[in-house]
C-alpha cells in the first residue's frame, strides 16, 4: 500500500459513490517501486460490486484524467493492466480520441457497444437519498477512507500539539496488541520520541500504521527469556531510519494482513431490518443491477419448464401468472413483451447481489458487520411500522423502480427505511 497514492484518492472529489470506492482500492493497491496492478475480480470484491460496475467506474475515472492503464501481456498471455494515478510523476491523462486498445480487463471496446454503455457512469436520477438534508454531506467521500478515518481525522488536527504527539509516541511504545515495543525502556525513550517529532505528518503516520507489521515481520528470537519475541531494532532506530518505509515492500502480507486486523477491529453490528441494514440496502440498489443474459431460446425453455411441473403435479397457476402466459388448450400464450417482462423479473429476484445478501441475513435473523464509516446511516435511516401507508407507498416504489422489496418481516413491528422518501 501507498500512503501517499490513497491519501489523494481520498481527497478527490467531484466523482460518484462506486468510483470513489474503486479509486480508493486501487491507490490501496500502489506500490511506490513496483506499481499497480489489481485485477478485476479482486476490485469488485474489495469494493462490494459487481465486476461491470468496476469496468464502468474505471473508464469514467479515465475519462475524468484521474487514472489510466496499460496492457500488459507475458507471451501471447495477457495479464492484469498495470495502472498509472493522477498523483504519479510523469502521469498522462487518457485524451478523447486516442486509441481505445488498453480497455479494463475482460472489457473491449465491441462488448461495450452491444451492451449500449459509453464507459460512463450516468447520474443517477433515484432520489431515495436525495430529498433529505442529510444526504448532501457527499456519503460517498466516507467509504473510501476506511483505513485513515481516525489517523486522518483526529489526529492531524492536533499535529502542533505537543500532549497528542506524546500520546500517540506512548501508544507506539505499548501497542494495541499487548505486544509492547521490545526492551524499549532500556533504548532511550526520550531520543526516540525526538526522532518522531522529527518526521514529518506524513511519516508519522506511516509510522504508526506499520508498527504491529514490522514487528511481526522481524525474526523472533530462538533462545532466552524473551524466547519468541520479535527481534526488532530500537524503537528510536525504526523511526530514525524510517524503517517502516520498507516494511511494504519487504513483507506485504503482514501489512495487509494488519490493515485487514485494523478493519475487523472498526466493525459496527448490522442488525436485521436495522438503520444499518436498511441503508447498506439501499445503497447497494441505487448502484442498479448487474446484467441479465436471457437465452435466446427462452420461449422453449418456458414450454419445457410449464411441461416439467405438469408432469410433477405442481401447481402451475401461479407460475403462470408471474409470467403473465395464458393456456390455450394445450398450448402456452406469451406476451408481446415476454422478453422484456422476463428479463425485469429476472433483475428483481437476482440482479441485486449484494441487496439479496442482506435479505438473505435479515431471512435468518442473523446478525452481520460493516465497517464503522456505515454508522452515517443511523442518522439517515428512520423506523417505518410494518403495513403503515407510509410502508406500503415503499412497497410500491420498489415495485415501481422493479427493485426487491425488502422479506417478510415476521413479527418485526418496525423495519428501517431511508429518510425522506415517502
Amino acid at each position: 500500500m501507498s500512503h501517499e497514492a490513497t491519501m489523494w484518492a481520498v481527497k478527490v472529489r467531484g466523482i460518484s459513490c462506486t468510483e470513489a470506492r474503486v479509486l480508493w482500492h486501487l491507490a490501496d493497491c500502489h506500490n511506490p517501486i513496483f506499481g499497480c496492478y489489481p485485477k478485476q475480480d479482486y476490485l469488485a470484491d474489495a469494493c462490494e460490486i459487481d465486476e461491470r460496475s468496476v469496468r464502468r467506474s474505471l473508464s469514467s475515472l479515465r475519462d475524468k484524467g484521474l487514472v489510466n492503464w496499460s496492457e500488459q501481456r507475458e507471451g501471447k498471455n495477457r495479464k492484469a493492466n498495470r495502472y498509472s494515478l493522477g498523483f504519479e510523476a510523469g502521469f498522462r491523462r487518457f485524451e478523447a480520441g486516442e486509441s481505445v486498445e488498453n480497455e479494463p480487463d475482460n472489457l473491449s471496446a465491441s462488448s461495450e457497444a452491444s451492451n449500449g454503455q459509453e464507459g460512463t457512469i450516468q447520474p443517477d436520477s433515484d432520489d431515495a437519498f436525495n430529498r433529505t438534508p442529510e444526504s448532501s454531506i457527499e456519503p460517498v467521500r466516507e467509504p473510501v477512507i476506511e483505513p485513515v478515518t481516525e489517523r486522518g481525522s483526529a489526529r492531524e488536527v492536533s499535529e502542533d500539539d505537543p500532549k497528542a504527539l506524546r500520546k500517540r509516541f506512548q501508544a507506539l511504545i505499548v501497542g494495541r496488541h499487548d505486544n509492547p515495543w521490545p526492551d524499549v525502556l532500556s533504548s532511550a525513550p526520550e531520543w526516540a520520541f525526538q526522532q518522531f517529532v522529527k518526521l514529518s505528518p506524513e511519516e508519522r503516520l506511516r509510522a504508526e500504521e506499520r508498527r504491529d507489521a514490522y514487528l511481526a515481520a522481524c525474526p523472533k528470537l530462538q533462545s532466552g527469556e524473551h524466547k519468541g519475541k520479535p527481534r526488532s531494532a530500537a524503537l528510536g532506530v525504526y523511526l530514525r531510519d524510517r524503517m517502516f518505509d520498507l516494511v511494504d515492500a519487504i513483507a506485504p502480507q503482514a501489512v495487509r494482513g494488519q490493515a485487514e486486523k485494523r478493519r475487523q477491529e472498526e466493525t459496527i453490528p448490522v442488525a436485521p431490518f436495522g438503520p444499518i441494514w436498511a441503508g447498506k440496502r439501499a445503497f447497494a440498489l441505487l448502484d442498479g443491477p448487474i446484467d441479465i443474459q436471457l437465452p435466446s431460446n427462452l420461449l422453449e425453455l418456458a414450454v419445457e419448464t410449464y411441461n416439467r411441473l405438469c408432469r410433477s403435479n405442481v401447481p402451475t397457476k401461479s407460475w403462470l401468472e408471474t409470467r403473465g402466459i395464458v393456456v390455450d388448450g394445450n398450448e402456452l400464450v406469451f406476451p408481446p413483451d415476454y422478453r422484456e417482462q422476463e428479463r425485469r423479473r429476472r433483475e428483481c429476484d437476482g440482479g441485486y447481489p449484494e441487496a439479496h445478501a442482506l435479505d438473505k441475513l435479515a431471512k435468518e435473523r442473523g446478525r452481520g458487520s460493516a465497517a464503522a464509516r456505515f454508522s452515517i446511516f443511523a442518522d439517515l435511516c428512520e423506523a417505518v411500522p410494518v403495513g403503515s401507508e407510509t410502508y406500503e407507498r415503499w412497497r410500491a416504489y420498489h415495485q415501481q423502480m422493479n427493485r426487491p422489496f425488502v422479506p417478510d418481516p415476521g413479527g418485526m413491528r418496525v423495519v428501517y427505511f431511508p429518510k425522506g422518501r415517502a
